[in-house]
């Protein structure tokens, strides 16, 4: 295996590990994704000392490799652990959901939306798996995490490049 995809795959496999946590998973796309990213900037470094600075698009390109693995692997992680409690957030949270795009006055689209909503739990309650489901989590997961991912890496590599300035 390559050696510059290395640390964007253990921080990202470690940061999927950490989100799959409950109370963590808050923070999953927004803090632990973006500071996974920043870390395998750093590793990259590390791994790489004959190099003085860390191109912007090099900081990029882990950190969106970095949010990729991590969406992969939280996804797959979520997937199992619903399939086998046959529960999750989702399913939890559906009647403050279900309230919350009543109270927008959506019309028939906010019904459909429920009806659909509500299809996915009874899937997931019963067999422990819904297609659409997965697709929705592994699709939203993989965008966001993306997006995070790539601005941990541009920040990790303004870190350290500023860090691995001469002092005059």
């Amino acid at each position: 295996m390559n050696k510059k995809y290395l640390s964007s795959l253990v921080c990202g496999f470690g940061s999927a590990v950490i989100s799959i946590i409950p109370g963590f998973s808050t923070f999953a796309c927004c803090l632990i994704v973006p500071i996974a990213s920043a870390i395998s900037v750093n590793l990259f470094k590390k791994s790489n000392p004959g190099m003085l600075k860390i191109q912007t698009g090099t900081g990029v390109f882990l950190g969106l490799f970095t949010g990729l693995i991590a969406a992969v692997f939280t996804s797959s992680f979520e997937i199992i652990i619903t399939y086998i409690t046959k529960s999750n957030d989702f399913v939890l949270a559906l009647p403050q959901t279900e309230n919350l795009i009543k109270d927008m006055n959506l019309g028939s689209t906010a019904d459909e939306s429920i009806k659909l909503m509500k299809q996915m739990v009874i899937e997931l309650k019963t067999t422990g798996f819904s297609a659409l489901y997965t697709i929705f989590i592994t699709l939203s997961n993989l965008i966001l995490y993306s997006v995070f991912g790539m601005l941990g890496g541009l920040f990790g590599a303004a870190i350290i490049n500023r860090r691995s300035k001469p002092i005059n």
